[in-house]
């Protein structure tokens, strides 16, 4: 009993599941459009254009049936005469019979003419049966001509709305189609009313103006034409309509880039002023009420479903919506890529992990080619051989085992050996001999084993750092710019306003809040930089406060090109200098400052290991790749990760170097260091406090695996940074006045000058030491200014 209500269930769900793949939101509008299609009478009867309409719909499996049933209702219901309603459920019917043959054409004039086949034999038939005039023939010629042209413009809006997510943008012969499907929708109405309401009037009004606002003057003009023709064809209004319908859509679209609301009240008063000015507003003022009906309900339609019809049918006219989806296409490819390549790279990256040598100089399997190397060096010549080797086997080579075992501890010596091998063994000196130069060889083996794992172990943590670069960049490029083709239209077109003309405006979108505006123009005549103009014009477009940076703006090059993002809260200006050691002309000190996107500023000094053109090197690789990987905008952890495997690795010699790295936010006034085996920071307030940010960590390339010293301090306008290497805090400590002395000078420094600053500090550093330069000496200032 169980089993049979269990198997009537599924059998039941699975009806239902059929049913709602069958009867989707698309069925239900094709059959809304079938029923009113077939009702829409045109002349002297004739009723075709729901034939035309379910002669390509029949193509498709999903809708053949659903829109047949509406489309014969719609007929049975369109209280024509019984003799057209027969002919017309004869055709529709004929055409569900022959749907397989019919699915297999693919032009669409042929399945027009198909349309043609049908309906003209019945139509001339149904007239000899009824009236056999030379009127009603000429009638069954113009039917069959109505539904071959129905047919053929249907085809292109049915096909659109099957299949419109996968459009680029709609074309003008599917805006035509869409714009006569809903017309003559709209005439199927009939005269149908509601309280003396007539709801084709209602209808119409709708139609216009939601074709008005999403598409402009154009576009509403356009269906007020196609909507008067339709009116005049079904004999409901006077020519006169056509004019006004598509007079009244022109100014309704007028407005549809101010808002809707001036869209509608465009379009009533146009209709005011045609009646005001022709038959008067007490004759039409059913009319007047049924357009301000019509207008009330799209004023109160969500504005989100005007997005959504415009995002259907693409009819945008700026294509923002198209650049964007092909955008996001490339954007999805890209990241899938580089995802690929972060999974081999990480893979890779394991495969040199596992790789794993000994962990002692002789092993269990180095033991027996030991021995094997002995006996082939001494054994084999010796007149013992067969007695200790064939006769004694086991036991000559325990006594071979347990003396190599000694060998871990270092050299065997002549004490070291058993007595009882001694005994058995007629030169156990040579013996030994040849066991202490194999287990030299052995351990040097072993050494460069253990440098060589140490080397993978350096490419496999470069690999994942690759790996974790690749991963970054694909996030970043998930996050990145996007094109606002609507704010560059409105941006260009508020300089024109302003007399100012561009060659070329990118506005490009990061995340929420961020936006970067690039604009190309040519340079002005006198030389002049216009940047502070086109602040201001932009900034009240865009309500935000903006900064700029420029680019060849000057009166040698004909264009410049300037940037401006967001405006930045801070601002950071540095002064450095350098003194080397003992008057060697290259310093071993190199220092860098620069301004990095997305609003931030670097500086750092490096500290090379010696003194003169090595040191100088060491220092000078490490700063390059700092900058190229910062400006590249890779994380800090990776880039120093990555100057430690390179000093690891680009030498067998010791090679390290210190590196202070400090990062200011120039938006939200906050100072990040990294440091690396640095002296201390020193942050100098306004208030003459001094703060100083030090370190215990090791310098970079001693140890395979470091661990970052980051901190975050917050800044004020008017603190200064001073950074400083080793030579400097030397030159207190060398002479007992500590290492802190620099805290001390600091907080008695009366000046506001950065340059002015760091000659003081040289100066005193020189005198401390009489002048004579110890060590390589750098100090770097940055002042950090709010703006106002």
């Amino acid at each position: 009993m169980d089993r049979t209500i269990t198997i009537k269930n599924k059998r039941f769900k699975t009806n239902h599941l059929k049913l709602s793949k069958m009867f989707d939101s698309k069925t239900f509008i094709f059959m809304i459009i079938g029923f009113l299609l077939s009702r829409s009478i045109l002349i002297d009867g004739i009723a075709p254009l729901g034939l035309a309409f379910f002669l390509y719909i029949c193509k498709v499996d999903k809708y053949r049936v659903p829109v047949y049933i509406a489309v014969l209702a719609g007929t049975l219901l369109s209280f024509n005469e019984i003799t057209i309603i027969a002919k017309y459920v004869v055709c529709l019917t004929l055409i569900l019979i022959l749907s397989r043959k019919i699915k297999e054409i693919t032009a669409i004039m042929k399945l027009s003419l198909v349309g043609v086949f049908i309906i003209l034999p019945s139509s001339i038939i149904c007239v000899c049966i009824t009236n056999p005039s030379v009127y009603n023939f000429i009638i069954a010629g113009i039917e069959s001509i109505i539904v071959f042209t129905s047919a053929f413009i249907f085809a292109y809006g049915v096909k659109f709305l099957i299949s419109n997510q996968n459009k680029m943008a709609i074309k003008t012969e599917e805006i035509i189609s869409i714009s006569l499907l809903t017309t003559f929708s709209i005439m199927g109405v009939g005269q149908m009313a509601v309280l003396g309401i007539s709801l084709r009037a209602v209808l119409a009004t709708i139609f216009i103006l939601i074709s008005a606002i999403v598409g402009g003057a154009s576009i509403g003009s356009s269906c007020g034409v196609i909507i008067g023709l339709a009116f005049i064809i079904n004999n409901a209004v006077s020519a006169i309509y056509m004019g006004i319908y598509a007079f009244a859509g022109l100014i309704g679209g007028a407005f549809n880039k101010v808002n809707r609301y001036l869209c509608i009240l465009g379009y009533v008063l146009s209709w005011i002023i045609i009646f005001a000015y022709t038959s008067g507003l007490e004759s039409n003022i059913n009319s007047i009420r049924d357009i301000l009906i019509g207008a009330a309900i799209v004023s109160i339609l969500p504005k989100s479903l005007f997005s959504r019809i415009e995002s259907t049918i693409k009819i945008n006219l700026n294509a923002s919506q198209s650049v964007n989806d092909y955008i996001m296409r490339t954007k999805n490819l890209t990241n899938s890529k580089l995802e690929n390549m972060q999974r081999a790279y990480n893979e890779l990256a394991n495969t040199f992990e596992k790789i794993r040598q000994k962990d002692e100089i002789i092993n269990q399997n180095d033991m027996a080619e030991l021995i094997d190397m002995i006996y082939t060096d001494e054994c084999t010549s010796c007149s013992m051989k067969k007695v200790c080797w064939e006769v004694r086997f086991n036991k000559t080579y325990t006594l071979i085992y347990d003396m190599i075992q000694n060998l871990e501890e270092g050299q065997l010596s002549t004490e070291a050996i058993p007595e009882e091998f001694k005994k058995s063994c007629m030169n156990p000196e040579q013996i030994m001999k040849i066991a202490n130069y194999y287990y030299k060889i052995f351990a040097l083996n072993y050494d460069w084993s253990m440098k060589f794992e140490e080397g993978r172990k350096l490419i496999a943590d470069q690999i994942r750092n690759i790996s974790k670069s690749i991963k970054g960049l694909s996030e970043d490029i998930e996050n990145s710019a996007v094109l606002d083709l609507v704010k560059e239209k409105n941006i260009l077109e508020e300089l024109e306003r302003h007399n100012i003309i561009v060659n070329k405006i990118n506005y490009l979108t990061k995340g929420k809040d961020e936006f970067k505006i690039t604009i190309d123009k040519n340079t002005c005549a006198n030389g002049g930089l216009c940047d502070e103009k086109l602040i201001g014009i932009i900034s009240d477009y865009l309500g935000e406060q903006l900064s700029a940076q420029k680019y060849g703006c000057n009166i040698y090059k004909d264009t410049c090109k300037i940037v401006l993002t967001k405006a930045e809260k801070y601002t950071a200006t540095t002064q450095a200098v350098s003194l080397s050691r003992d008057g060697h002309v290259l310093c071993g000190d190199n220092y860098t400052y620069m301004e990095i996107d997305n609003g931030q500023y670097m500086m750092a000094i490096c500290d090379g290991m010696g003194k003169g053109k090595r040191a100088y090197d060491e220092s000078s690789t490490t700063i390059d790749i700092l900058e190229k990987m910062i400006e590249a905008r890779i994380d800090n952890e990776i880039v120093i990760k990555t100057i430690n495997n390179m000093l690891l690795l680009s030498n067998s010699d010791e090679i390290f170097s210190t590196l202070d790295l400090g990062i200011i936010d120039l938006k939200q006034g906050r100072l990040e260091t990294v440091k690396m085996g640095a002296c201390s920071t020193y942050i100098k307030r306004a208030n003459n406090d001094v703060d100083f940010i030090s370190s215990s960590s090791l310098p970079v390339g001693i140890l395979s695996d470091i661990k970052l010293d980051r901190h975050n301090y917050k800044l004020n306008d008017g603190d200064y940074i001073i950074m400083v290497s080793d030579g400097i805090i030397d030159a207190g400590k060398n002479n007992d006045i500590g290492e802190n002395w620099l805290i001390y000078f600091l907080k008695n420094l009366n000046t506001y000058d950065p340059k002015e600053m760091i000659d003081k500090i040289v100066d005193r550093a020189l005198e401390l030491q009489l002048d004579k330069i110890e060590d390589d000496m750098t100090v770097m200032v940055t002042k950090v200014n709010k703006i106002k």
